[in-house]
């Protein structure tokens, strides 16, 4: 677990210091609204995903995606969170998102939290109890490792040539 906590950290770093100074005021801030939540960083080559589901068992309920230049947080079921503000972005069939600012201040509005308040019910979901911890759910090549790695074994998000190679080529 320290080493997966290491590796966000290091893969966080790899972004500029306004992206990375963004992501980890954002984290602090989530981290202690949501104690409990497993955070599952699946890393990809234009972006890092974290996101935050319950600590034992279950998808992710929200998360926190570095890109290049900002930073954004997702309601993964975000069509069916009541916005009557309209604050939420997003046209597709289901997730919904919004820009975290400078200070991560967004995750202080009154109106988001009550977003993501909804977002818990709707899921179901508990973020408050359990164990948290850091989970790798993929990875991609760093100079010292050389390969791509899966930790959790999931091909599925893998490019088609990754899964080709991966599986002797079948």
């Amino acid at each position: 677990m320290a080493n997966d906590q290491a590796y966000l950290n290091k893969a966080i770093e790899r972004y500029s210091a306004e992206v990375a100074a963004i992501a980890r005021a954002a984290l602090k801030k989530l981290r202690a609204r949501f104690p409990g939540a497993r955070l599952m960083v699946y890393e990809r080559r234009q972006s890092l995903p974290i996101g935050f589901a319950p600590a034992e068992q279950g998808p992710a309920v929200f998360s926190l995606v570095l890109y290049p230049r900002w930073v954004r947080f997702f309601f993964l079921e975000g069509v069916a969170i009541d916005d009557p503000e309209g604050r939420l972005e997003g046209s597709g069939n289901q997730v919904r998102s919004v820009r975290v600012d400078e200070r991560a201040t967004i995750f202080d509005d009154h109106y988001i939290r009550g977003l993501m308040a909804q977002a818990l019910k709707v899921a179901r979901a508990d973020l408050q109890t359990g164990r948290s911890r850091v989970v790798l759910k993929s990875t991609i090549a760093t100079p010292a490792s050389g390969q791509s790695a899966n930790r959790a074994g999931d091909d599925r998000r893998l490019p088609r040539a990754a899964r080709h190679h991966r599986s002797g080529g079948k």
